[in-house]
């Protein structure tokens, strides 16, 4: 917790996060510094927050703790000073958490996150639950606690989806509930390992308060393993669907991946005693959110879907396996670790027809997978999309799920998407 009364406040980062702590920390009475590496883009105007551009100077260092947004690495020299000085560090997360005095549930994992959370925020929507939505997905967490603080609401559950990166400098949030939908291999270029990434992520089984617990995805290995004998844990698999009656062909999300998230989700919901009639209700009624296994058309007999999110392998992987169609894909971009695309692709040999590569990794996952999948390649994002299109006929599928990341050409995956479906509206 923030110790009280508050002083001085360095903020890195002035995006929505740290403007948003910045806006909570002025409204606690605490005095604020907002730096950011970029130019003056726009004016801030916040009462008792002064705010630098193009570089964190040392005024930084002249603060009682640093909260730091969480797209900034770590290794940065600010930070590494702020280290030797015994300066503490602490996340937008962390620093919101200190002053809400509603009930928290937060989720995390590699994969299916946000879809996760909006589900699940629909439903205790409908069962009459004031839930609070936030963190890595839409309002920021400060931004939700001001207004619980500016009496907008006075009761509620906050709903947080947790990234990897929030939950690094993220040590005394107290949670009812965390979730950990399932654990791979994601953000290398961040992270030392493998190891420090799960070990980053299983942070949240440590945030859980004494009455509180920890739910898991229990087919993940690694999770399974790591968190079965911890402490009020209460696990969930894929074929817990099985438990309520409903006909999964009248649910939008599909593959065995998003009935696990579904799982997740009853296992969350029965604590709370939500019926299993507003449960189907919602999963019936619930669309794929956009850029997620979102169908966009058919096209002369062509299903075409844009799941542009899918920035790993193992989110890919979970795509390919949704269809029983045959499948035309389009990967590539900028992988996050050294990806072995083969080893991930083979056991979809007989369902994938032909691999359209593009982008910064596309020429080396193109080497990689040519000796067993008729496949091209083109720097190009749309020219990689016009050879997926030649090569689709009737009942196929034709699929962006890149399993890479979109920097190299693109300023998200939300991007990448858009321009996705622009090219193929642009078909008909």
């Amino acid at each position: 917790m923030i110790n009280s009364p508050l002083k001085n406040i360095s903020i890195l980062g002035a995006g929505v996060s740290g403007i948003s702590a910045a806006k909570l920390a002025s409204y606690v009475g605490a005095n604020v510094l907002l730096s950011d590496t970029k130019s003056n883009i726009h004016d801030i105007n916040i009462n008792n927050v002064s705010v630098e551009w193009g570089g964190h100077s040392n005024k930084v260092l002249e603060s009682d703790f640093i909260i730091k947004s969480p797209g900034i690495p770590n290794n940065i020299d600010i930070i590494k000073k702020a280290k030797t000085k015994n300066i503490k560090i602490i996340s937008e997360i962390e620093f919101a958490g200190s002053f809400t005095k509603l009930p928290i549930i937060a989720i995390t994992g590699s994969n299916g996150k946000t879809t996760t959370i909006e589900l699940l925020n629909n439903i205790f929507k409908k069962a009459g639950i004031n839930s609070i939505l936030g963190g890595n997905v839409g309002t920021p967490f400060s931004e939700n606690v001001l207004c619980e603080l500016s009496k907008t609401y006075e009761d509620g559950i906050h709903l947080l989806e947790l990234s990897s990166f929030q939950l690094e400098q993220t040590e005394n949030l107290s949670l009812e509930i965390g979730c950990i939908l399932n654990i791979s291999e994601d953000h290398l270029d961040r992270y030392k390992n493998y190891e420090e990434y799960i070990n980053t992520k299983l942070k949240i089984t440590k945030l859980i308060s004494n009455n509180g617990f920890i739910v898991y995805n229990n087919n993940d290995e690694t999770l399974r393993k790591k968190i079965s004998k911890t402490k009020n844990s209460v696990s969930f698999s894929y074929t817990d669907l099985n438990k309520i009656k409903i006909n999964t062909d009248n649910i939008q999300l599909k593959g065995k991946h998003n009935h696990s998230n579904i799982a997740a989700i009853l296992a969350i919901s029965n604590i709370y005693n939500i019926s299993e009639n507003i449960i189907i209700n919602t999963l019936e009624n619930f669309k794929s959110l956009p850029h997620r296994l979102e169908f966009i058309k058919k096209i002369n007999g062509i299903s075409i879907y844009n799941d542009s999110k899918a920035t790993n392998i193992r989110s890919m992987v979970a795509a390919i396996d949704s269809f029983r169609e045959k499948i035309i894909i389009i990967v590539g971009g900028l992988d996050k670790g050294n990806s072995n695309f083969l080893s991930a692709m083979k056991k979809f040999e007989d369902k994938i027809k032909f691999v359209s590569c593009y982008g910064e990794s596309g020429e080396k996952i193109f080497k990689m997978i040519k000796i067993k999948f008729p496949c091209c390649y083109n720097k190009i994002f749309s020219k990689a999309v016009a050879e997926a299109i030649i090569n689709s006929k009737k009942d196929d599928v034709l699929l962006l799920s890149p399993g890479c990341a979109s920097y190299d050409q693109f300023g998200s995956y939300i991007e990448r998407g858009n321009k996705f479906k622009q090219i193929i509206v642009g078909l008909t």
